[in-house]
């Protein structure tokens, strides 16, 4: 797009702004047929309907555009090309997956500012001035859980990971920071499709202490059920991609590396969770609640800077320490590299269908 084309644009953002009396659009784009996604743009929902409820938006009106990018890069760039063209979107939600946001945050780049929700892989650390998360990076979670295993006593771990940035980043940081061993450490399809037989039936010879598997919630639930018809003993442990598999029967006591737990006892975590209890009928998981602040943060910077692109994006970029937003996942800044400060994930274990804090964390 050509400068001067770019320039009209804008032009028209604002005019279309001031035409609608008031109407502000956000883009957001995951993958909402998946369980992952949906609870995302369940978060994202909720924070819109409390949105125009506030009186803090003096008459505005905040409307999402919702976007399939089936988390796939290619389909995600186009996404992104699409909102970046449309004048009345003034900053994107997402996107919600590593893959997807990689290839996205270069086509916002200059452009729009985009939050990602719940995409960790470390490529994206740095990858825009433009591009934001709300959730730590692979980096820091894979040494969470790699602490947790050794604090545990686990000393032989078997891998499994989803061959994609979010579970090459998360498998490769968790093996430099174990101080056991890694007996194997094999990629999977991020399909449901794949039998997991072979990898069970070998874990049974090779007695592992724990299986950490980094993937998503579709492959995660099709290697819980080879898990369990094998009657598989090892301690299982999956990152935030595992947080939606809790309300199976089969993940009752996996551990799960969670960015937001719905016992935090602050009153603004269990206001929230109320409300999406009454909602959608569902305990929120940290897909929901990053999505819900990332709409909300993205809303407070309108409330100071008005519906501009490059005003958002500065906004973003300028919170510090002392004017850090208050979020239900924690106080949310950034540094220069667009990653999070100051925020973590913490160890969880299914029980009863709910992500119950571990003792000790």
């Amino acid at each position: 797009m050509s400068a001067y084309k770019r320039v009209f644009f804008l032009i028209a953002a604002a005019a279309c702004s001031h035409a609608s009396g008031g109407t502000v659009t956000f883009g957001a784009a995951g993958p909402w047929d998946q369980a992952y996604g949906l609870a995302n743009k369940q978060g994202i929902e909720l924070a819109v309907d409390e949105i125009n409820a506030s009186s803090d938006w003096n008459g505005r009106h905040l409307q999402i555009k919702f976007e399939n990018d089936s988390a796939s890069g290619i389909r995600a760039a186009a996404i992104a090309q699409q909102f970046d063209s449309t004048p009345s979107v003034v900053a994107v939600v997402g996107h919600v997956n590593s893959t997807a946001m990689v290839s996205a945050a270069k086509v916002y780049d200059k452009h729009l500012a985009a939050i990602a929700t719940t995409a960790t892989s470390p490529a994206l650390t740095g990858i825009s001035p433009w591009a934001f998360r709300v959730i730590t990076s692979d980096s820091a979670n894979a040494i969470t859980i790699a602490q947790f295993a050794n604090a545990k006593g686990y000393k032989r771990v078997a891998v499994l990971y989803e061959n994609n940035p979010y579970g090459r980043g998360l498998a490769d940081n968790f093996r430099k920071h174990f101080s056991g061993q890694v007996i194997s450490i094999d990629p999977i399809r991020d399909d449901a499709e794949q039998s997991f037989e072979p990898y069970v039936s070998y874990f049974k010879q090779m007695h592992p202490d724990m299986i950490f598997v980094a993937g998503t919630d579709v492959s995660g639930l099709a290697f819980l059920k080879e898990a369990r018809r094998q009657n598989l003993a090892a301690a299982l442990v999956g990152g935030d991609g595992w947080q939606t598999l809790a309300p199976s029967a089969l993940a009752e006591g996996i551990f799960v590396g969670a960015p937001f737990s719905a016992q935090d006892p602050r009153p603004e975590v269990q206001t929230f969770v109320a409300a999406y209890k009454k909602k959608f009928n569902a305990i929120p998981d940290g897909n929901a609640a990053l999505a819900y602040d990332a709409t909300k943060l993205l809303a407070a910077a309108v409330e100071q800077v008005g519906p501009d692109r490059k005003k958002i994006r500065d906004y973003l970029a300028s919170l510090d320490e002392q004017h850090a937003y208050k979020g239900v996942t924690g106080t949310i800044r950034f540094r220069p590299d667009g990653d999070p400060i100051g925020k973590s994930i913490v160890m969880t274990r299914v029980h009863a269908g709910a992500l119950e804090v571990e003792k000790g964390q």
